[in-house]
């Protein structure tokens, strides 16, 4: 057998309070393709069949009961290890490990991390640059003390456990390149924008794509759609100046970009404000966060307002 993915463990557990794989992929914010593939790996790893089909969803096989009444425990000890070994590390309670959007990563470390070198005591500091699902899933397992991100998409099934505070409102936008054949068009269309390949730092637009993933914009022509996600602003930028691309971010991440003329944002409008998106600071409900927790909290909340409002 193989060793236990406590993250597949967590789809899991999820999959058995929704009894959905559809209302589970969306409170863990991954597509139901890839939890299918997840529980389904877990089964594979236990060698045995967690769930069953029926007609109104899944239900827990007489296995996948007895298993899933200790994947709770055995999840939230293994949370309270990983904060225990992260306070220990070092050999001092001087760690503290948050979480960013890869929107505002480059932005808000860009300012921070100077200050925090020369001012902090920390022994350790660990930044995870990733998207809003995969820091939640970190929270969650007490791998990180907090994160700030796109929280738009979350749902009240998402907060039982987390503390949400907003922070800001950001717009999200498509960018091109300078001559780009879209950057001289008015009222551009999503169907022009989705015949090109569209790069992301994140999956920003999964429900969009859930939808068009194997489905033109048109419900009677078939053909898949291209996207890279990758969390690395500076790559994202770069291609999308040199090609073809069309980056789908926020107005704060291709701002310098902007500027100088590199980069256009796309005439698109949106008429229901959907192209602003919320960002918060998302912590636990019973987490227990140190002084030093609290002021890189508080400094990364105030930069991203200062920065925000500029």
């Amino acid at each position: 057998m193989k060793a236990l993915n406590l993250q597949k463990l967590l789809h899991a557990l999820v999959v058995t309070e929704e009894c959905s794989l559809v209302a589970a992929s969306k409170r863990l914010h991954i597509t139901q393709s890839a939890l299918t593939r997840s529980v389904k790996s877990l089964e594979d790893d236990l060698g045995i069949a967690i769930f069953r089909r029926k007609s109104t969803g899944v239900e827990l096989t007489n296995e996948g009961e007895r298993l899933m009444k200790r994947a709770r425990a055995l999840l939230e000890q293994a949370g309270e290890f990983r904060s225990e070994a992260r306070s220990l590390s070092s050999g001092s309670r001087s760690v503290v490990s948050f979480g960013l959007d890869p929107i505002l990563s480059h932005n808000l470390l860009s300012t921070q991390l100077k200050t925090l070198i020369s001012e902090s005591r920390l022994m350790q500091i660990q930044v995870k640059v990733d998207s809003r699902s995969t820091l939640l899933a970190m929270l969650l397992e007490k791998s990180i003390d907090f994160f700030i991100a796109d929280i738009s998409d979350f749902k009240p099934s998402d907060t039982s456990n987390i503390n949400i505070e907003n922070l800001q409102h950001l717009r999200g936008s498509f960018f091109v390149r300078r001559r780009h054949p879209l950057s001289q068009q008015q009222h551009v269309s999503r169907a022009d924008i989705y015949s090109y390949p569209i790069l992301t730092p994140a999956n920003v637009h999964e429900s969009i794509w859930e939808e068009l993933r194997w489905h033109g914009v048109d419900a009677d022509k078939t053909e898949r759609r291209q996207q890279l996600i990758c969390p690395d602003m500076t790559i994202l930028k770069d291609v999308t100046i040199n090609s073809d691309a069309v980056l789908a971010s926020s107005d704060l991440s291709v701002a310098e970009e902007c500027r100088k003329g590199k980069l256009v944002r796309i005439d698109h409008r949106i008429t229901d404000r959907s192209d602003f998106r919320s960002i918060g600071l998302v912590t636990l409900k019973d987490g227990k966060l140190g002084i030093h927790a609290k002021e890189i909290m508080s400094s990364l909340a105030a930069t991203l307002r200062d920065i925000s409002a500029q």
